[in-house]
């Protein structure tokens, strides 16, 4: 009889549940977000952007979970109507999306999104989520940045002085011309993309992610962007220099493979994991003795 009782009344649970909004809408952005997900790998293909991708879904869902119960989820018609709209709209496209479209990811993200906060919450109630919307840009904004940096900051010329006067000072004779770093048997020129800028933006990026989630104090939020970018830039400069004695001494296989993607990978992989710790000691000082 009790055991009967109790399966009444997990069932009740389940359809009681299944009436909520909330659920509703939470099985639809995951249903969103894994569509998201695998259009990102069938169209891109990369494996580090398909898991960067993953990570700031994770945040922006995380961060709506957290704050599920004093979210504001009343909508009316015209919002309702206008975010059934948008996501109809990506739903339908995406079922007929060609490989040179790869941008549509970008616009089913924000649609999506959109989408969903009007629906739970109308127009009115979108700036509850303003911090979800600013690290969903800073996801779709990645090549928007590397143009507005690469703008107003010359850092391929940083980058060479900065390897310049790191080989000058492990004793080799050294010289630079503009972004070329050059020894006396060869040298390399250090373009944009080698700069170390896509690692800077990445760690930038993850950084203000952190700060959005995790609770710090004011001097750790200031500092930890600091840190990010700091570390990005030094890490690829290891990596500059290390193809700069490649190149000196003819091993023109050992430079194609550091200077290729996969080269490229690891100190970027090196840079995360760096950053990472720094994040990890951050957590352990703010954790309550």
């Amino acid at each position: 009889m009790e055991k009967q009782k109790v399966m009444k009344a997990s069932h009740f649970d389940i359809i009681e549940q299944l009436k909520k909004s909330s659920f509703w809408l939470s099985a639809i952005a995951v249903g969103l977000t894994i569509i998201q997900l695998d259009l990102n790998w069938k169209l891109i293909g990369n494996i580090d952007a398909l898991t960067l991708r993953g990570l700031f879904l994770t945040a922006i869902l995380y961060l709506i979970w957290k704050k599920q119960h004093i979210l504001n989820l009343k909508s009316d018609l015209f919002s309702t109507l206008i975010g059934l709209l948008l996501i109809s709209f990506i739903l339908i496209k995406s079922l007929s999306l060609f490989w040179f479209e790869s941008f549509f990811i970008k616009i089913f993200a924000l649609f999506s999104f959109l989408g969903l906060a009007l629906i739970a919450s109308g127009i009115k109630g979108l700036k509850q989520y303003w911090q979800e919307f600013i690290i969903l840009l800073l996801s779709l904004s990645d090549g928007l940045l590397l143009s507005l940096v690469a703008a107003k900051v010359d850092v391929s010329l940083l980058a060479a002085k900065v390897s310049n006067f790191v080989l000058w000072y492990l004793g080799f004779s050294v010289y630079r011309q503009g972004v070329n770093v050059i020894l006396p048997t060869g040298g390399i020129e250090i373009y944009p993309g080698c700069s170390g800028l896509n690692a800077i933006l990445l760690l930038l990026q993850l950084s203000l992610v952190f700060i959005f989630i995790f609770p710090i104090n004011i001097f750790q939020k200031i500092l930890l962007p600091i840190v990010a970018v700091s570390l990005a830039f030094i890490i690829n400069i290891f990596r500059l220099v290390l193809m700069t004695l490649l190149v000196a001494n003819s091993n023109h296989q050992g430079f194609e493979y550091w200077h290729g993607e996969s080269g490229n990978q690891i100190f970027s992989t090196i840079s995360v994991l760096a950053f990472g710790f720094v994040c990890h000691w951050i957590l352990m000082q703010n954790k309550p003795a």
